[in-house]
């Protein structure tokens, strides 16, 4: 008798789930989940939706055994302002039911994202570092210069001291006495939506401030990616353990969604091994990337391409969208502060039109909710599509995969404990 074998159904998306508040919430648990799974908050782009952000990690938790959560902004963006209350509460609310009805690991909790997403990542770990254990941000402004709510808008003043931004994380959070959560930066010196300067400097400053780092607490590296040469500085705190990691690479753009980065901020979380890394190195030893070999964007192994057909390098994968890049502009004022220009264009199925107000321009559009992949819609438009410089130019910088196939199991790398 011919037995007929089917494999065991693929894990899926729960989409619109109830966990108590208003703000959409999608939420991936993959088969092989652990006992007690840590989370990623997986944070979309100005203009896209929760299912953005879908593919990023995924292929990740399969292979790790972590959860997903993906909210979806309440407007073209993520509302990132460093306080407790509102989209960001929400996202509080969404870890809390995975912790009750998952069984997560609420030591474990962590947010990534891209431009939108990667400012809002830094307005959590400020407002909620009861919560989050650390972020991964790529191509954000610091905590405190997103001005435009949902839509688009920042300042960046460049005057401001690190102790100035470090009050602002503070001040977002005053009765707050624990361990800080530990941040990871990416910027490409090219990035003209979120600029690279002054922004990846302020954020350096802000999170050096805050867990009360110098620059005698770091070393340099730099590691070739999948796409990018990135220069890293590691800062580790007086017991050994890394808190800040900051990446440059010279030349890449803002959108670094498809650039391989996803797997390396899931070895700076600690969630490819359990239990998680302590000590001098935590969360992984300098020079390693997300490149292909290695997980990243664009390879089998699943970072930035996944199953469910989120765009990988260059967003050629299935599911994703091109579209025709508008124009992002900053501008200086006479008071030193970078401010986000006016966004404009068309992505995909998306459009958006700008207006502008005191604080920078900012830019609204309504989104294609069955817009999906890894990538935005254009190479460079991870925030608002592509960008454009105005008399913004790259300077200096701080030193600063389950793959499914038949017969072949992933294992996730566990102690023998």
């Amino acid at each position: 008798m011919l037995l007929a074998i089917s494999p065991s159904l693929a894990a899926s998306w729960q989409t619109r789930v109830n966990y108590g508040g208003n703000t959409p919430m999608d939420l991936y648990v993959p088969d092989k989940v652990d006992a007690s799974p840590g989370v990623v908050v997986s944070l979309h782009y100005c203009s896209g939706n929760a299912g953005n952000a879908h593919g990023w990690f995924q292929g990740l938790a399969d292979q790790h055994g972590f959860l997903i959560i993906t909210p979806q902004a309440g407007g073209n963006c993520f509302d990132a302002t460093p306080a407790r209350s509102g989209e960001r509460e929400a996202i509080t609310k969404m870890v809390q039911y995975a912790i009750t009805q998952h069984h997560a690991d609420p030591t474990r909790v962590f947010a990534a994202g891209a431009s939108s997403g990667a400012c809002m990542t830094n307005a959590l770990l400020a407002a909620y570092p009861d919560v989050f254990a650390g972020g991964s941000v790529l191509a954000g402004v610091p905590a405190g210069a997103w001005t435009g709510g949902n839509a688009y808008g920042w300042t960046t003043p460049a005057n401001r001291t690190a102790a100035q931004w470090g009050d602002i994380v503070r001040k977002a959070s005053p009765n707050f006495t624990g361990a800080r959560p530990r941040v990871q930066l990416w910027h490409g010196t090219a990035d003209t939506t979120l600029n690279y300067e002054p922004n990846f400097a302020a954020e350096v400053s802000q999170w050096s401030d805050v867990l009360g780092l110098s620059h005698s607490d770091s070393k340099t590296s730099t590691f070739r990616g999948s796409q990018d040469t990135w220069n890293r500085a590691s800062f580790t705190n007086a017991a050994g353990t890394l808190v800040l990691e900051s990446n440059y690479a010279q030349g890449a753009p803002h959108d670094l969604s498809g650039r391989g980065l996803w797997a390396d901020a899931v070895r700076f979380f600690g969630l490819d091994m359990d239990p998680p890394p302590t000590g001098e190195g935590a969360g992984g030893g300098d020079g390693t990337g997300g490149s292909d070999a290695s997980g990243g964007g664009g390879s089998a192994s699943g970072g930035g391409s996944s199953a469910s057909g989120a765009g990988g390098e260059g967003g050629s994968a299935n599911g994703a969208t091109s579209g025709t890049g508008g124009d992002a502009s900053g501008s200086t004022g006479s008071n030193g502060a970078t401010t986000g220009g006016a966004a404009q264009g068309t992505g995909g199925a998306t459009t958006g039109s700008s207006t502008s107000n005191a604080s920078g321009s900012t830019a609204s559009g309504d989104s294609d909710p069955t817009t999906t992949g890894g990538d935005s819609a254009s190479e460079d438009g991870g925030c608002s599509f592509s960008a454009t410089s105005s008399g913004q130019l790259p300077g200096g910088a701080l030193a600063g995969l389950l793959v499914a196939g038949l017969g072949a199991v992933v294992r996730r790398r566990r102690s023998a404990a």
